[in-house]
Protein backbone atom coordinates (compact mmCIF):
# COMPACT_ATOMS: atom_id res chain seq x y z
CA UNK A 1 0.00 0.00 0.00
CA UNK A 2 1.80 3.50 -0.88
CA UNK A 3 2.93 5.24 1.88
CA UNK A 4 0.82 8.39 1.13
CA UNK A 5 -2.49 6.57 1.72
CA UNK A 6 -1.36 5.17 5.46
CA UNK A 7 -0.11 8.61 5.88
CA UNK A 8 -3.68 10.08 5.46
CA UNK A 9 -5.33 7.81 6.87
CA UNK A 10 -8.06 9.33 9.63
CA UNK A 11 -7.21 12.54 7.93
CA UNK A 12 -8.74 13.66 4.20
CA UNK A 13 -8.78 10.03 2.72
CA UNK A 14 -12.03 8.90 3.34
CA UNK A 15 -13.28 12.61 1.65
CA UNK A 16 -11.46 11.59 -1.77
CA UNK A 17 -12.13 7.85 -1.71
CA UNK A 18 -16.06 8.99 -1.32
CA UNK A 19 -16.03 11.23 -3.59
CA UNK A 20 -13.82 9.16 -5.59
CA UNK A 21 -16.41 5.89 -5.79
CA UNK A 22 -19.81 7.92 -6.20
CA UNK A 23 -18.43 9.59 -9.26
CA UNK A 24 -16.77 6.83 -10.64
CA UNK A 25 -20.33 4.59 -10.54
CA UNK A 26 -21.94 8.25 -12.13
CA UNK A 27 -20.08 8.32 -14.87
CA UNK A 28 -19.78 4.61 -15.60
CA UNK A 29 -16.11 3.79 -15.30
CA UNK A 30 -16.59 -0.16 -13.62
CA UNK A 31 -12.39 -1.14 -13.86
CA UNK A 32 -12.61 2.50 -11.30
CA UNK A 33 -15.02 1.40 -9.07
CA UNK A 34 -13.92 -2.13 -8.68
CA UNK A 35 -10.44 -0.47 -8.11
CA UNK A 36 -11.85 1.73 -5.58
CA UNK A 37 -13.96 -0.76 -3.72
CA UNK A 38 -11.21 -3.47 -3.55
CA UNK A 39 -8.71 -1.00 -2.31
CA UNK A 40 -11.63 0.66 0.39
CA UNK A 41 -11.90 -3.57 1.44
CA UNK A 42 -7.97 -3.66 2.29
CA UNK A 43 -8.12 -0.75 4.85
CA UNK A 44 -9.95 -0.65 8.02
CA UNK A 45 -12.45 -2.56 9.22
CA UNK A 46 -14.21 1.19 10.01
CA UNK A 47 -13.89 1.77 6.08
CA UNK A 48 -15.81 -1.37 5.16
CA UNK A 49 -18.65 -0.92 7.97
CA UNK A 50 -19.20 2.55 6.38
CA UNK A 51 -18.76 0.70 2.65
CA UNK A 52 -22.33 -0.86 3.28
CA UNK A 53 -24.59 2.11 4.20
CA UNK A 54 -22.62 3.98 0.64
CA UNK A 55 -23.31 1.96 -1.49
CA UNK A 56 -26.66 1.65 -0.98
CA UNK A 57 -27.07 5.59 -0.44
CA UNK A 58 -25.43 5.38 -3.94
CA UNK A 59 -27.57 3.34 -5.18
CA UNK A 60 -30.82 5.57 -4.05
CA UNK A 61 -29.07 8.49 -5.31
CA UNK A 62 -28.46 7.38 -8.91
CA UNK A 63 -30.39 5.08 -9.73
CA UNK A 64 -33.50 4.82 -7.34
CA UNK A 65 -35.13 1.79 -8.53
CA UNK A 66 -32.38 -0.29 -7.97
CA UNK A 67 -32.89 0.42 -4.51
CA UNK A 68 -35.56 -2.77 -5.66
CA UNK A 69 -32.73 -4.91 -6.13
CA UNK A 70 -29.92 -4.40 -3.28
CA UNK A 71 -29.51 -7.89 -1.42
CA UNK A 72 -26.51 -7.34 1.16
CA UNK A 73 -25.53 -10.24 2.49
CA UNK A 74 -21.95 -10.43 4.93
CA UNK A 75 -19.56 -10.35 2.60
CA UNK A 76 -18.06 -7.12 0.98
CA UNK A 77 -18.41 -8.07 -2.42
CA UNK A 78 -22.54 -8.27 -2.11
CA UNK A 79 -22.59 -4.50 -1.50
CA UNK A 80 -19.76 -3.80 -4.46
CA UNK A 81 -21.92 -5.22 -6.53
CA UNK A 82 -24.55 -3.07 -6.35
CA UNK A 83 -22.17 -0.26 -7.82
CA UNK A 84 -20.86 -2.26 -10.66
CA UNK A 85 -24.47 -2.54 -11.42
CA UNK A 86 -25.64 1.00 -10.67
CA UNK A 87 -22.53 2.10 -12.95
CA UNK A 88 -23.51 -0.05 -15.51
CA UNK A 89 -26.86 1.52 -15.47
CA UNK A 90 -28.64 4.27 -16.87
CA UNK A 91 -29.24 6.80 -13.83
CA UNK A 92 -32.56 7.95 -12.56
CA UNK A 93 -32.51 10.90 -10.21
CA UNK A 94 -36.27 11.64 -9.47
CA UNK A 95 -35.36 10.28 -5.64
CA UNK A 96 -32.50 12.68 -5.40
CA UNK A 97 -34.01 15.96 -6.79
CA UNK A 98 -37.23 15.30 -4.56
CA UNK A 99 -35.57 14.67 -1.51
CA UNK A 100 -33.17 17.29 -1.77
CA UNK A 101 -36.49 19.76 -2.58
CA UNK A 102 -37.70 18.43 0.35
CA UNK A 103 -35.03 18.68 2.47
CA UNK A 104 -34.86 21.91 1.63
CA UNK A 105 -38.27 22.53 2.42
CA UNK A 106 -37.98 21.19 6.00
CA UNK A 107 -35.49 23.68 6.64
CA UNK A 108 -37.95 26.30 6.06
CA UNK A 109 -36.89 27.17 2.73
CA UNK A 110 -40.94 27.93 0.88
CA UNK A 111 -38.80 29.14 -2.74
CA UNK A 112 -39.16 25.18 -3.35
CA UNK A 113 -42.86 25.10 -3.80
CA UNK A 114 -43.99 27.18 -7.08
CA UNK A 115 -47.72 26.56 -6.40
CA UNK A 116 -48.35 23.84 -9.16
CA UNK A 117 -50.02 20.22 -7.95
CA UNK A 118 -46.44 18.77 -7.57
CA UNK A 119 -45.89 20.91 -4.16
CA UNK A 120 -47.82 18.02 -2.30
CA UNK A 121 -45.36 15.78 -3.13
CA UNK A 122 -42.57 18.15 -1.77
CA UNK A 123 -44.80 18.82 1.38
CA UNK A 124 -45.61 15.01 1.71
CA UNK A 125 -41.75 14.18 1.61
CA UNK A 126 -40.56 16.85 3.77
CA UNK A 127 -43.19 15.92 6.27
CA UNK A 128 -41.94 12.68 6.17
CA UNK A 129 -38.33 13.98 7.56
CA UNK A 130 -40.06 15.41 10.19
CA UNK A 131 -41.63 13.23 11.22
CA UNK A 132 -40.22 10.12 10.57
CA UNK A 133 -41.51 7.36 12.91
CA UNK A 134 -44.89 8.12 11.22
CA UNK A 135 -43.32 7.95 7.54
CA UNK A 136 -42.07 4.61 7.88
CA UNK A 137 -45.12 2.97 9.96
CA UNK A 138 -48.05 4.30 7.34
CA UNK A 139 -45.24 2.34 4.54
CA UNK A 140 -45.21 -0.25 6.39
CA UNK A 141 -49.22 -0.67 5.96
CA UNK A 142 -49.41 0.24 2.44
CA UNK A 143 -50.11 -2.57 0.15
CA UNK A 144 -46.73 -2.45 -1.91
CA UNK A 145 -45.54 -5.71 -3.60
CA UNK A 146 -43.24 -7.10 -5.65
CA UNK A 147 -40.19 -4.73 -6.72
CA UNK A 148 -41.90 -1.81 -5.46
CA UNK A 149 -42.36 -4.07 -1.91
CA UNK A 150 -38.64 -4.63 -2.06
CA UNK A 151 -37.12 -1.34 -2.81
CA UNK A 152 -39.43 0.01 0.56
CA UNK A 153 -37.98 -2.84 2.22
CA UNK A 154 -35.07 -2.14 1.91
CA UNK A 155 -35.38 1.83 2.33
CA UNK A 156 -36.65 0.81 5.48
CA UNK A 157 -33.34 -1.08 6.41
CA UNK A 158 -31.22 1.95 5.47
CA UNK A 159 -33.51 4.85 6.63
CA UNK A 160 -30.90 5.71 9.46
CA UNK A 161 -28.38 5.62 6.87
CA UNK A 162 -25.83 8.68 6.27
CA UNK A 163 -26.19 12.37 6.50
CA UNK A 164 -30.10 14.13 6.83
CA UNK A 165 -30.07 14.97 3.03
CA UNK A 166 -28.75 11.35 1.88
CA UNK A 167 -32.21 9.90 4.25
CA UNK A 168 -33.88 12.12 2.50
CA UNK A 169 -33.01 10.68 -0.62
CA UNK A 170 -34.02 7.15 0.45
CA UNK A 171 -37.38 8.48 2.21
CA UNK A 172 -38.14 9.82 -1.31
CA UNK A 173 -37.57 6.32 -2.87
CA UNK A 174 -39.77 5.21 -0.44
CA UNK A 175 -42.89 7.44 -1.25
CA UNK A 176 -42.17 7.43 -4.99
CA UNK A 177 -41.99 3.53 -4.96
CA UNK A 178 -45.25 3.20 -2.79
CA UNK A 179 -46.93 5.85 -5.06
CA UNK A 180 -46.41 4.28 -8.52
CA UNK A 181 -44.78 2.06 -10.79
CA UNK A 182 -40.73 1.68 -10.79
CA UNK A 183 -39.61 2.79 -14.35
CA UNK A 184 -37.56 -0.16 -16.30
CA UNK A 185 -33.79 0.92 -16.03
CA UNK A 186 -32.16 -0.06 -18.81
CA UNK A 187 -27.93 -0.67 -19.48
CA UNK A 188 -25.55 2.60 -20.00
CA UNK A 189 -23.84 1.87 -23.09
CA UNK A 190 -20.63 -0.09 -22.65
CA UNK A 191 -17.90 3.07 -23.06
CA UNK A 192 -15.61 4.05 -20.41
CA UNK A 193 -13.92 7.42 -21.54
CA UNK A 194 -10.59 8.25 -19.14
CA UNK A 195 -11.71 9.38 -15.55
CA UNK A 196 -11.09 13.23 -14.89
CA UNK A 197 -9.61 12.64 -11.39
CA UNK A 198 -9.61 16.88 -10.76
CA UNK A 199 -13.81 16.29 -10.59
CA UNK A 200 -13.35 14.05 -7.07
CA UNK A 201 -12.09 16.71 -5.52
CA UNK A 202 -15.19 19.33 -4.79
CA UNK A 203 -16.25 20.69 -1.89
CA UNK A 204 -16.65 17.54 0.59
CA UNK A 205 -12.72 17.31 0.70
CA UNK A 206 -10.17 19.79 1.73
CA UNK A 207 -8.59 20.34 -1.01
CA UNK A 208 -11.80 21.20 -3.29
CA UNK A 209 -12.50 23.59 -0.76
CA UNK A 210 -9.51 25.13 -0.77
CA UNK A 211 -9.41 26.19 -4.37
CA UNK A 212 -13.15 27.04 -4.56
CA UNK A 213 -12.45 29.62 -1.94
CA UNK A 214 -9.16 31.11 -3.80
CA UNK A 215 -10.91 31.00 -6.96
CA UNK A 216 -13.93 32.53 -5.67
CA UNK A 217 -12.18 35.56 -3.69
CA UNK A 218 -9.55 35.81 -6.57
CA UNK A 219 -12.24 36.23 -9.55
CA UNK A 220 -15.15 37.95 -7.11
CA UNK A 221 -17.45 35.25 -7.70
CA UNK A 222 -20.07 33.82 -5.37
CA UNK A 223 -18.50 30.67 -3.38
CA UNK A 224 -21.93 29.13 -3.71
CA UNK A 225 -22.36 29.69 -6.88
CA UNK A 226 -19.18 28.09 -8.05
CA UNK A 227 -19.56 25.38 -5.75
CA UNK A 228 -23.02 24.30 -7.89
CA UNK A 229 -21.76 24.88 -11.18
CA UNK A 230 -18.93 22.73 -10.69
CA UNK A 231 -21.13 20.08 -9.74
CA UNK A 232 -23.76 20.83 -12.17
CA UNK A 233 -21.34 20.75 -15.02
CA UNK A 234 -18.61 18.58 -14.08
CA UNK A 235 -19.85 16.33 -10.36
CA UNK A 236 -22.93 15.45 -11.51
CA UNK A 237 -22.18 14.56 -15.43
CA UNK A 238 -23.24 10.59 -15.71
CA UNK A 239 -22.89 8.22 -18.76
CA UNK A 240 -26.14 8.10 -19.24
CA UNK A 241 -29.55 9.63 -17.75
CA UNK A 242 -33.04 8.94 -17.90
CA UNK A 243 -35.54 11.77 -18.02
CA UNK A 244 -35.99 13.02 -14.29
CA UNK A 245 -38.43 16.01 -13.60
CA UNK A 246 -37.89 15.75 -10.02
CA UNK A 247 -33.91 16.16 -10.75
CA UNK A 248 -34.80 18.72 -13.54
CA UNK A 249 -36.75 20.96 -10.98
CA UNK A 250 -34.38 21.02 -8.21
CA UNK A 251 -31.57 22.23 -10.25
CA UNK A 252 -33.79 24.75 -12.24
CA UNK A 253 -34.79 25.98 -8.20
CA UNK A 254 -30.91 25.63 -6.96
CA UNK A 255 -30.00 28.37 -10.35
CA UNK A 256 -33.27 29.98 -9.31
CA UNK A 257 -32.31 30.50 -5.58
CA UNK A 258 -28.47 31.59 -6.28
CA UNK A 259 -29.53 34.46 -8.93
CA UNK A 260 -28.12 32.46 -11.62
CA UNK A 261 -30.05 32.10 -14.69
CA UNK A 262 -29.42 28.53 -15.85
CA UNK A 263 -28.46 29.56 -19.59
CA UNK A 264 -25.99 32.18 -18.39
CA UNK A 265 -24.56 29.14 -16.00
CA UNK A 266 -21.65 27.92 -18.46
CA UNK A 267 -20.73 31.20 -19.11
CA UNK A 268 -19.50 31.60 -14.97
CA UNK A 269 -17.96 28.23 -15.45
CA UNK A 270 -16.26 27.54 -19.00
CA UNK A 271 -13.53 30.39 -18.30
CA UNK A 272 -13.47 29.02 -14.67
CA UNK A 273 -12.70 25.46 -15.41
CA UNK A 274 -9.33 25.37 -16.78
CA UNK A 275 -8.43 27.76 -13.74
CA UNK A 276 -9.59 24.82 -11.29
CA UNK A 277 -8.20 22.06 -13.25
CA UNK A 278 -4.73 23.59 -13.16
CA UNK A 279 -5.20 24.32 -9.63
CA UNK A 280 -5.75 20.89 -8.51
CA UNK A 281 -3.14 19.17 -11.08
CA UNK A 282 -0.93 18.43 -8.81
CA UNK A 283 -3.63 17.06 -6.43
CA UNK A 284 -5.01 15.01 -9.32
CA UNK A 285 -1.63 13.47 -10.44
CA UNK A 286 -1.02 12.43 -6.82
CA UNK A 287 -4.87 10.67 -6.42
CA UNK A 288 -4.41 8.59 -9.77
CA UNK A 289 -0.80 7.82 -8.75
CA UNK A 290 -1.91 5.81 -5.80
CA UNK A 291 -5.05 4.51 -7.23
CA UNK A 292 -2.68 3.52 -10.06
CA UNK A 293 -0.01 2.13 -7.79
CA UNK A 294 -2.08 0.01 -5.09
CA UNK A 295 -3.94 -1.96 -8.59
CA UNK A 296 -0.47 -2.90 -9.51
CA UNK A 297 0.30 -3.53 -6.28
CA UNK A 298 -2.79 -5.75 -5.22
CA UNK A 299 -3.72 -7.15 -9.10
CA UNK A 300 -5.16 -10.54 -7.32
CA UNK A 301 -7.11 -8.55 -4.68
CA UNK A 302 -9.11 -6.81 -7.49
CA UNK A 303 -9.13 -9.72 -9.87
CA UNK A 304 -10.94 -11.82 -6.94
CA UNK A 305 -13.19 -9.34 -6.18
CA UNK A 306 -14.16 -9.08 -9.82
CA UNK A 307 -15.15 -13.04 -9.83
CA UNK A 308 -16.75 -12.68 -6.43
CA UNK A 309 -19.13 -10.00 -7.51
CA UNK A 310 -19.59 -11.76 -11.15
CA UNK A 311 -20.38 -15.12 -9.31
CA UNK A 312 -22.94 -13.26 -7.18
CA UNK A 313 -24.75 -11.36 -9.80
CA UNK A 314 -25.10 -14.24 -11.77
CA UNK A 315 -26.71 -16.59 -8.57
CA UNK A 316 -28.92 -13.21 -8.12
CA UNK A 317 -30.40 -12.78 -11.59
CA UNK A 318 -30.87 -16.53 -12.02
CA UNK A 319 -32.70 -16.48 -8.69
CA UNK A 320 -30.72 -18.75 -6.73
CA UNK A 321 -31.01 -16.63 -3.26
CA UNK A 322 -30.51 -19.53 -1.08
CA UNK A 323 -26.93 -19.96 -2.31
CA UNK A 324 -25.67 -16.44 -2.61
CA UNK A 325 -24.27 -16.59 1.45
CA UNK A 326 -21.76 -19.30 -0.10
CA UNK A 327 -20.60 -16.05 -2.31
Amino acid sequence: MPTSILAQRGTDIDSRFRSLLQKAVRRGNVELVYTTSALIQSLSFREKNWFRNRAAIITFEECWPLGAELLFNKNFHSKAAALIKGARSVKARDATGLGYLAYRLFEGDRSVLDGTPDDRHIKIVADAIRRPDDFWQWLGHEPVDGDRGHLVANAMTFKSAGRPRDRAVIQAAAYLAASGELPEIGAAADEEKPFPYWIAFDRHTPQGQRVLNDLARDLHVGLKQLEWTLFYFEGSLANAAAPSRWWDRNCSWRFFRLGLPVEEAHLLWAPIRPQMIQALAEDSRRLHQEIYTWKLANRESVETLKKQIELFTTYFETGQIDQLELF
